[in-house]
């Protein structure tokens, strides 16, 4: 096995148990404030090398779920009862929610096809004649809304029946099933204040959002969605990890 394939492994191997000590975190085995498990035991518990477990506790300290002193340990973060995730990672919404004890949902507001603006064509890449695929929906968490997500996608290919099934669930797992795979994203983050964001009973009030705006590729580097997911202030937590 060449050193770059090994490399890959490892990262995918850290990954996987930085997910296992994730769920463990919140779902109580591990308290706030608590130390977890040493490295040697670590390795022990999923028998893999120290790197690995290294690699996993980064992706847990990226993600503001625990705090790596050096010559003591990893120790867990009292994250509260927000919702909180890594700014740096791509990862679904609602399986974040899920993964906070929190029942994740998802209300479709509206599913067209349209001409995009010129904004957006260059964004996604498409010629002024391609039509976009325009989505609107609220995420909640326990039924209360955390953010309004405005998503266009290329309609090329995209049938009558794949864009039924794009408003009957999670936005990227219909993605995955049609080849419209995203692994990285360019992302800007901007503080909005707008009445006119959101729709329902459920909006709040103050009109006051973090904008997430986001180009999503593929791994060819092609654009495959284009969206602007406005957080409501105060129910979701972004984590920002200073580099050393």
């Amino acid at each position: 096995m060449s050193s770059s394939r090994s490399t890959g492994a490892r990262v995918s191997l850290g990954r996987e148990i930085a997910e296992d000590l994730r769920r463990r975190i919140v779902e109580g085995e591990f308290a706030p404030g608590s130390r977890l498990p040493s490295e040697a035991d670590l390795c022990s518990h999923y028998r893999v090398s120290r790197v690995t477990v290294r690699t996993a506790a980064k992706a847990l300290e990226s993600q503001g779920l625990v705090d790596i002193r050096h010559g003591s340990g990893m120790y867990v973060v009292d994250f509260g009862g927000q919702i909180r995730s890594g700014v740096q990672e791509l990862r679904s919404i609602t399986e974040t929610i899920h993964e906070m004890g929190m029942v994740p949902g998802m209300e479709y507001h509206s599913i067209q096809r349209r001409r995009p603006t010129e904004e957006e064509s260059a964004r996604l890449h498409l010629d002024s004649d391609e039509d976009v695929l325009d989505l609107q929906r609220a995420i909640t968490a326990d039924g209360e809304v955390v953010a309004y997500s405005y998503d266009l996608l290329p309609a090329t290919g995209i049938t009558e029946e794949v864009e039924k099934s794009l408003g009957a669930g999670s936005m990227f797992a219909a993605m995955d099933r049609i080849g419209l795979v995203p692994v990285r994203a360019l992302a800007e983050l901007h503080a909005v204040n707008s009445r006119d964001i959101g729709w329902g009973r459920n909006r709040p009030a103050s009109g006051l959002y973090l904008l997430l705006d986001q180009v999503h590729f593929d791994r060819s580097g092609t654009p495959v969605a284009y969206s602007k997911t406005y957080f409501v202030e105060g129910r979701f937590q972004f984590v920002l990890v200073r580099t050393r």
